[in-house]
């Protein structure tokens, strides 16, 4: 994903020359609210946490002639411990380089120009920190997902600047990890999650 994120800016850029595509670029902030279902194993049963954060992301994206379509990237500048119990737990692990490639439609209507979109979104996993007397054997790296969304675009307020209000939704897929504790016998442990955001952005056109 690190590469695709290389490869888009640098094709962002050439396009930028071109009189047929647009390129937007932009931040935006908001709130993830992410859901985690860890399955049942062995005598445990299954159990689900959940856990509102804030974060910042940027993005460009470039529009594909006058189809009404883009192509864009997403990153999240930032890193995060993860765990089913909160804060204070033994185990969690940490996620970063939070990426996610998607194709956006986008609907004028006169006074604001409605999208919808549609993507993949990836993240690498940290070595999990594992309580104590338990070994983890084998594990994800990565963390990845469909993501859709829609949202509202306002007309230019000036500079070719624009706002924007978003909502998504991302079915994370399942996340494996294989330990082995105290009885020595090796286990195989999994979960998914749903990540939903509601985020305010500003973008400009170039």
């Amino acid at each position: 994903m690190k590469k695709l994120l290389g490869l888009f800016f640098g094709v962002a850029l050439l396009f930028s020359t071109s009189a047929y595509s647009d390129v937007m670029v932009g931040v935006k902030a908001g709130t993830g609210e992410l859901e985690g279902n860890a399955k049942a194993y062995g005598q445990y049963a299954a159990q689900s946490a959940d856990k509102d954060s804030q974060f910042g992301a940027i993005f460009a994206e470039i529009t594909l002639g006058d189809t009404g379509f883009s192509a864009g990237v997403e990153y999240i500048p930032l890193d995060a411990d993860i765990s089913l119990d909160g804060a204070g737990s033994s185990t969690s692990a940490n996620v970063e380089d939070y990426t996610t490639a998607y194709l956006m439609y986008m609907h004028d209507t006169g006074d604001a120009n409605l999208y919808v979109k549609a993507g993949y979104s990836q993240a690498d996993i940290g070595t999990i920190k594992n309580a104590a007397g338990t070994t983890v054997n084998s594990q994800s790296s990565e963390l990845e997902g469909v993501m859709v969304g829609a949202g509202i675009q306002t007309n230019e307020i000036g500079n070719g600047l624009f706002g924007r209000f978003e909502v998504t939704f991302t079915e994370i897929d399942d996340v494996q990890a294989t330990t082995t504790s105290h009885s020595g016998t090796a286990v195989k442990k999994s979960a998914d999650g749903e990540l939903l955001t509601v985020t305010f952005g500003l973008s400009k056109s170039f």
